[in-house]
């Protein structure tokens, strides 16, 4: 307690002094001449109202406080009111008064004033837009007019001494009144503290309870000269005081603190903001040192004691890439002083966007240099995704547009002709065509029904249904389906006796899957050649191989052929045609089903394509 009296002491000796000074010139004012003490009392009292109004005014441009802008403005007609109170005070002599005590009116009308402003005030501290000076000042001018004259030209203003006899009812009910409108501020500052800097608060709390004492004193006296006179003039001595300290040297002193309170608020709420957001934010000066790094570079720091003042950027021990990254950009903003802006990856899933900002702050000779980078890898795995929807679309529309196209033409073409040539045609003739359009047929409901699958897998309408499947009999449904397509080309499909095993899959996804295989196979068989399908357990799978004897796949087009946006078509051995989802199909509904697929080539010796499924663990019940 003793060291904070100390210390107390030691940052507020002028203060202090100044309090004892005052002290003992109103001890011997009071004690040679009370009209002595008034007036000093009171003139101190103007001069710090006029202070007030001066310091308000001349930084109303960056005061941001609405609330003591306003009051600001009123202490300008407190100040001026207050004057007419020591001018009219009795014994002064200098207006006649007629035997009305027009100094007691004036108090009582500056007093009602004061309190007012203290409340009102308020109204404009939560205003977003700016205080109309010139409409206040109209409001004020209006009223004091109207006081003035009300005292001493139309002298209706309420009676508030009378000589021999003390204050009239009025002027007591009045004090009481300007009492309660003072409690109402005191209850208004306590709820809105948190506006204030917690002095400049502390201060004009201070002044409002000392008003309130002095508007006490001035309900009890008798005499103008009265002791609760004097003292109630001590209490108002001390508001002003008060207010002196929270306004005018707060004002002058520490301007900062009093015009810039929101401002002050706001730097703490974005340096916190600063602190804790992911970006990395670093500031140079104009010779390229570091003057300022949030936490996101202190976490990309290698250092164990991350300190960056005075450090030039290789010094801030970042990734050696980055840094030289940051080094290039930021010399180039200080030749340019231009933004820059630069990508970087630290791999191939992780970039970031470095973007360098020149600052420059009037009064400063020099410009600062803002660094903001931000990891942008999501944002480059959604560009990927986009870019890999936009091929889908281009290839899916290609397909429909044209090889959904292509089949149907030679329908029409051939049934054409055999409706218009029927008689002409030789039974071979015809039987021919009839097949060719059954084929055609076939290709376009082939292609049909798997960009129906690969739709409704896109949308998320085709949700797998695993059950329990026999493999030799899944095997063997599919040998038999594509025996008598395969044997248009002289071309054997054999089903090794070793297949078995039991899977755990969606029956119509694998089949689509052997199916769309087993085609590419015959499609890329030479005539009289063999194909084996084969389904043997491993592991925990059941690995199925689909083998041909044809042209092979060369090797630097095997990574295209399960991509929609580079996927190709390549005429089969026997002139077939296709659209190159079969495959990307395949791929899908082997994934969805928890698999994976791939092949082996060999050119002019034939390919086989493997995919694995998952294993049941029990036979299949009936």
């Amino acid at each position: 307690m003793l060291k904070a009296i100390i210390s107390w002491t030691k940052t507020s000796y002028r203060t202090i002094i100044a309090i004892i000074i005052l002290a003992f010139i109103f001890w011997i004012s009071i004690g040679v001449n009370y009209l002595l003490f008034h007036s000093l009392v009171e003139l101190f009292s103007i001069i710090v109202a006029f202070a007030v109004f001066t310091v308000a005014w001349n930084s109303r441009k960056m005061l941001d406080s609405n609330y003591l802008y306003f009051q600001g403005i009123t202490y300008l007609f407190i100040g001026g009111l207050d004057l007419m109170h020591t001018l009219t005070f009795n014994g002064m002599n200098i207006l006649p008064s007629d035997g009305i005590y027009y100094s007691n009116q004036f108090w009582v009308a500056t007093r009602f004033i004061e309190a007012s402003a203290l409340v009102v005030g308020f109204s404009f501290m939560f205003s977003k837009r700016r205080l109309y000076a010139d409409f206040a000042f109209l409001v004020y001018i209006i009223i004091t007019a109207l006081v003035v004259l009300s005292i001493l030209v139309w002298k209706n203003f309420p009676t508030c001494f009378v000589e021999g006899v003390g204050q009239t009812p009025f002027k007591i009910y009045a004090e009481y009144t300007i009492i309660a409108v003072l409690g109402i501020g005191v209850f208004l500052l306590l709820k809105f503290r948190h506006k204030f800097e917690p002095s400049i608060f502390r201060y004009l709390l201070a002044a409002a309870c000392s008003a309130i004492i002095s508007e006490f004193c001035f309900t009890l006296y008798v005499s103008n000269y009265s002791a609760s006179n004097a003292v109630g003039h001590c209490a108002k001595l001390i508001t002003f005081f008060f207010t002196y300290k929270a306004v005018v040297e707060k004002g002058f002193l520490k301007p900062t603190t009093l015009i810039f309170k929101n401002l002050s608020d706001s730097e703490k709420n974005y340096r916190t903001l600063s602190e804790n957001l992911p970006v990395l934010i670093l500031r140079f000066d104009h010779k390229g040192y570091c003057i300022y790094a949030n936490k996101a570079v202190q976490s990309l720091s290698r250092a164990t004691n991350f300190v960056y003042k005075e450090k030039l950027v290789p010094d801030l021990e970042l990734p050696e890439d980055f840094a030289i990254c940051i080094g290039e950009l930021l010399r180039e903003a200080r030749v340019s002083k231009q933004e820059r802006e630069l990508d970087f990856s630290f791999s191939a899933n992780k970039h970031f966007a470095l973007k360098i900002i020149p600052e420059y702050t009037s009064g400063l000779q020099d410009f600062t240099y803002l660094l903001i980078s931000y990891d942008v890898t999501q944002l480059k795995m959604s560009e990927r995704a986009l870019q890999d929807l936009n091929a889908t679309k281009d290839k899916f529309f290609s397909i429909i547009g044209h090889d959904l196209k292509t089949p149907f033409t030679s329908i029409l073409a051939f049934s054409d002709l055999i409706a218009k040539n029927t008689l002409k045609f030789t039974p071979s003739k015809l039987e021919q065509m009839a097949l060719s359009i059954r084929n055609a047929a076939q290709t376009a409901y082939a292609l049909l029904e798997n960009l129906l699958s690969w739709s409704r897998l896109q949308t998320g309408a085709l949700v797998p249904k695993p059950e329990h499947l026999d493999v030799r009999e899944l095997v063997t449904e599919n040998v038999d389906l594509f025996t008598p397509l395969a044997g248009l080309k002289g071309i054997t499909i054999r089903r090794c006796e070793e297949s078995s095993g039991v899977v755990y899959a969606d029956k119509q996804m694998l089949n689509t899957i052997l199916r769309n295989l087993t085609t590419n196979a015959i499609k890329f068989s030479h005539p009289d050649s063999e194909i084996y399908i084969t389904a043997a357990p491993k592991d925990d799978d059941i690995i199925f191989s689909i083998k041909d004897c044809g042209t092979g796949i060369p090797e630097h087009l095997v990574e295209r052929l399960f991509k929609m946006e580079s996927s190709f078509t390549t005429i089969g051995t026997g002139n077939e045609k296709g659209s190159g989802l079969g495959l990307i199909l395949s791929r899908e509904f082997v994934e969805k089903s928890n698999g994976r697929i791939w092949l082996e080539s060999t050119i002019a010796v034939g390919t086989t394509f493997y995919f694995s499924m998952p294993a049941s663990t029990s036979i299949p019940e009936d």
